[in-house]
């Protein structure tokens, strides 16, 4: 592969991820929404099946977005490899390996399991104020 597809893939790799984590962002919100209005008044049975379907479709996002990261990590050693590189191959390169992408990918992390976290204590354990 040429330079030019290497830096495209690990670019589009990399959107890829961001779309996913927003698609996980939006399906939470949903089901924060759900429940608040619907799902706290649900039985058991009811609140494991959602929270059942919820957490297959973030295994979903997860094994995307975990597949997208190693094609990423794939074209990222692919362009270290090669010996005669382009200044914006060496900027993408110098911003891979810095201290940013350690931030993002620690934060991408966190908030994948902060939300799921978060939806499995609101299915379960939190009470809408006015059932306190």
């Amino acid at each position: 592969m040429s330079e030019h597809d290497l830096l495209d893939m690990a670019h589009q790799a990399s959107q890829a991820v961001e779309v996913n984590l927003a698609q996980v962002l939006t399906i939470t919100f949903a089901m924060v929404v759900a429940i608040y209005y619907f799902l706290h008044q649900a039985g058991l049975r009811m609140k494991l099946f959602a929270f059942v379907l919820y957490a297959l479709g973030m295994l979903v996002y997860l094994g995307s977005m975990l597949a997208e990261s190693m094609l990423r990590q794939g074209a990222i050693k692919a362009l270290d490899a090669m010996p005669h590189k382009s200044a914006a191959t060496e900027y993408y390169l110098s911003i891979s390996h810095s201290w940013v992408q350690i931030v993002t990918s620690i934060a991408l992390n966190a908030a994948y399991w902060i939300l799921w976290i978060g939806i499995t204590f609101l299915m379960f354990f939190w009470k809408k104020p006015s059932e306190r």
